[in-house]
């Protein structure tokens, strides 16, 4: 099979080096092409100047400077704040509006899709389809831990996309596969306080595949409680590795979820070795979007080092499946 699978990277990826003002958004865009990535997401509500309400200028300006370093722009990730208001959440109509705008602002700056979350419902989703044809962009709502296939608000996605002409979509993100803490989280734990060999011990449990309820068996503090508890809600996996090859059907894209490399072997806590043999027997064509998150745990690690190490990784799997 050709190796079809295309690479890319949401500037998100960059946060660190963004809001330290090593790098402008023009600056993301070229490191990226530089690692080896040849597409980018961009999280509006990150990176867009004025958004919600953008003007024309800065987006055809977006779009002239992916062009100037030959980046491809894949998808527009728009962003529903319910809570903008300090009185109420936001009504279904201020939602589609929203969702419109960011519809049309994905088609000015160059992008044919555009990403949303499950807070814009089945019904409002599938009322996008229209001007997504009009407009040439596809829209796709991400799934993202703790949801997975079988939480039931899905099933009427789906039903939505069977619908809709390839229009609407998915975007699986990788962390509904996490199983394991992540190094970053780990130091993080020591770095509080807890002791290294109470630490081993819960890290021990999730390797062998224990229950939370073993906790109790441990003598831990309130530190090292915290932590175990944090290792477990966040690193029970909500999907099933086998359910992957369903959800590429309708997968617009996939968020490529990481926190940490030590180097370009092997991710310790989303099973890659095994995903990408998944993705490459499918067939999916599209895009794998490298969505680095160790900045919520750190900032002493370098963006560059961890994005290149994962596009290392992943293109080393998929090509040796």
């Amino acid at each position: 099979m050709a190796n079809d699978l295309k690479y890319g990277v949401s500037l998100y990826c960059f946060s660190n080096s963004f809001h330290t003002r090593q790098l402008d958004l023009e600056g993301c865009i070229k490191r990226a092409k530089e690692i080896g990535y040849n597409g980018a997401t961009m999280v509006a509500a990150q990176s867009c100047e004025e958004y919600p309400f953008p003007s024309d200028k800065w987006l055809f300006k977006l779009r002239d400077t992916m062009g100037k370093y030959d980046v491809e722009p894949v998808c527009w990730e728009g962003y529903i704040d319910i809570g903008m208001r300090n009185d109420r959440d936001l009504s279904p109509e201020e939602i589609r509006e929203f969702t419109r705008n960011d519809l049309i602002y994905a088609h000015k700056a160059g992008f044919h899709m555009m990403k949303s979350q499950h807070s814009i419902t089945p019904e409002i989703f599938e009322s996008m389809r229209p001007l997504c044809e009009k407009l040439d962009v596809k829209l796709c709502i991400e799934m993202h831990h703790p949801h997975h296939p079988l939480v039931p608000v899905w099933a009427k996605y789906f039903e939505a996309m069977e619908r809709s002409d390839g229009w609407l979509g998915i975007c699986p993100d990788m962390s509904i596969f996490q199983h394991y803490p992540h190094g970053l989280h780990i130091r993080q734990a020591y770095e509080a306080g807890a002791r290294h060999d109470r630490i081993e011990q819960v890290l021990g449990l999730m390797r062998d595949g224990r229950p939370e309820s073993e906790l109790d068996s441990l003598d831990l503090n309130a530190v090292e409680r915290q932590y175990a508890e944090e290792f477990y809600h966040k690193n029970c996996p909500a999907g099933k590795l086998e359910q992957l090859e369903g959800l590429l059907k309708y997968t617009h894209m996939i968020h490529g979820k990481f926190y940490y490399l030590a180097d370009d072997q092997n991710d310790p806590c989303i099973p890659y070795d095994k995903i990408m043999p998944i993705i490459k027997r499918s067939g999916y064509d599209g895009y794998l979007i490298a969505e680095y998150e160790g900045h919520h745990f750190t900032i002493d690690e370098d963006d560059s080092v961890q994005l290149h190490r994962y596009w290392s990784m992943v293109k080393r799997m998929y090509d040796n499946a």
